[in-house]
């Protein structure tokens, strides 16, 4: 009997486990747009991108399996600066990509698992202007010690072209401008491939008023093996590429229909032939920025989509191997009109982590995490705005026994709930604005739960951790 109460307890946390979602919109440290996200060696997630302090700096914020912020960090350079990219190195620290706007400066910063700098470099692709301007700018080969960086390069003016950059760790291998357009062309992403290299996407301006999609695959030190490019309409662009598991390629590109842009799949062979292409038009303006290949063979794509209902707002489609669509998800935060999907990846528990933007008031970072259906179905999913509340929950972890002050409360009511990992409201008390308030749940097992507080339409939560 035991043993059967053991397995059911186990099936029921991996159950819990395997379905925790959670929408959040982050303003933390003045974050405005979340470019690119990953999934961390301890469960949980890291994300970076811009925050609007000191004329903007780029960020990087980590966060726990249930999306409560574990630490955040800004850094501030020269100009203006955007994280654009970040990888998860072998020794739990990151490597991200950031673009310097304000100096044309392709920079790669070097952090521990804290998010403290240990080294930066800062380069341009020649003696002109180097910019890294769309997320998926960064890939990395041979275990994260080869790093290729992508974007567009400028030599005093229109036009612009594709580079790379190969870096070992932050020394720079070599530097690459691909001029093969006398109109210009301009690289949207990177990725590696198999064999070490690297593939890149992005669009080529065949005449002055037409671009088709572009593709470009490289070795490991920039040197050109073939180049590839696709017609669809009269403006194309790849936005986003990956190599897939039969060692071809994926590439989502925008194209326009006439009136607006749709999202366009191309799947090729391993040299860059077209084998299929997938044009979605669900809604009446749309385009891809992310592209990941699913545990099942199929592809998931977010960005963005333009509804009658809910405005333009952050789009992610599910298909299947052969390009067709399973199901597609459009959330817009809450209260925003105007979001957009920047990055996806699918989970270990097979659910799928989604970071952007929602333009709200001043914007925030739009990070969602859902099931393997793309819904979000717990508490944690509430938007959260981060706040000048100061909400202490304290000691944590503890047997059960906490105590929550809060101090900035407005006079309008304000409640505590506390759910547990599955979704099921626990307990409920008001709050009073800088009183200290004990609550009790030592009757409850040992487990993670999410305290929220609700104050208006502020909705701001903490974990909380009994160990009976």
């Amino acid at each position: 009997m035991r043993t059967i109460l053991l397995l059911i307890f186990l099936c029921f946390n991996i159950t819990a486990r395997a379905q925790n979602t959670f929408e959040k919109v982050i303003d933390t440290l003045g974050c405005v747009v979340a470019n690119c996200i990953q999934e961390t060696f301890d469960g949980g997630y890291v994300f970076c991108g811009m925050s609007s302090y000191n004329g903007n700096d780029a960020v990087v914020v980590k966060l726990d399996s249930i999306g409560t912020i574990e630490w955040a960090k800004t850094y501030f350079g020269a100009g203006t600066e955007a994280a654009m990219y970040l990888e998860q190195t072998p020794d739990s620290g990151y490597i991200v990509n950031v673009s310097d706007f304000s100096n044309a400066k392709t920079c790669l910063y070097r952090l521990n698992n804290l998010g403290d700098t240990l080294w930066t470099k800062s380069f341009s692709a020649g003696v002109g202007s180097t910019s890294a301007v769309l997320p998926n700018s960064m890939a990395s080969v041979y275990n994260s010690t080869v790093y290729g960086l992508t974007g567009y390069y400028s030599n005093g003016g229109w036009p612009s072209t594709f580079f790379i950059a190969c870096l070992n760790s932050g020394f720079l291998l070599t530097s690459k401008v691909y001029n093969t357009a006398v109109f210009g062309n301009d690289s949207r992403a990177i990725n590696n491939t198999l064999d070490g290299g690297f593939i890149m996407t992005g669009g080529i301006s065949i005449t002055s008023s037409s671009s088709d999609i572009y593709l470009i695959r490289t070795n490991t030190y920039g040197d050109t093996l073939w180049t590839r490019h696709y017609d669809k309409s009269q403006a194309d662009a790849g936005e986003t590429v990956i190599q897939t598991s039969d060692s071809g390629f994926a590439i989502a590109a925008y194209v326009f229909n006439g009136q607006y842009s749709d999202i366009y799949l191309i799947k090729t062979d391993s040299i860059g032939d077209t084998l299929w292409t997938k044009n979605y038009n669900f809604y009446s303006d749309q385009g891809p920025n992310s592209i990941q290949q699913t545990n099942e063979g199929g592809y998931i794509i977010t960005g963005s989509a333009f509804d009658s209902n809910v405005g333009r707002g952050l789009y992610v489609i599910k298909t299947d191997a052969g390009g067709d669509t399973l199901w597609t998800r459009i959330f817009n935060a809450g209260v925003s009109n105007n979001c957009t999907g920047y990055y996806v990846r699918q989970t270990k528990d097979g659910g799928f982590i989604i970071s952007g933007i929602a333009q709200m008031v001043q914007g925030g970072t739009y990070i969602i995490k859902t099931d393997s259906l793309g819904l979000v179905n717990s508490i944690t999913g509430l938007a959260e705005i981060n706040n000048a509340l100061q909400f202490d929950l304290f000691p944590n972890p503890s047997s059960g026994i906490f105590t929550v002050k809060v101090k900035g409360l407005p006079k309008s009511d304000s409640f505590l709930q506390v759910y547990n990992i599955t979704s099921q409201l626990i307990y409920s008390c008001p709050l009073n604005n800088g009183v200290a308030q004990l609550i009790d749940l030592s009757s409850y097992p040992s487990g993670i739960y999410v305290a929220v507080l609700s104050v208006n339409q502020i909705i701001a939560s903490r974990k909380i951790i009994i160990q009976n």
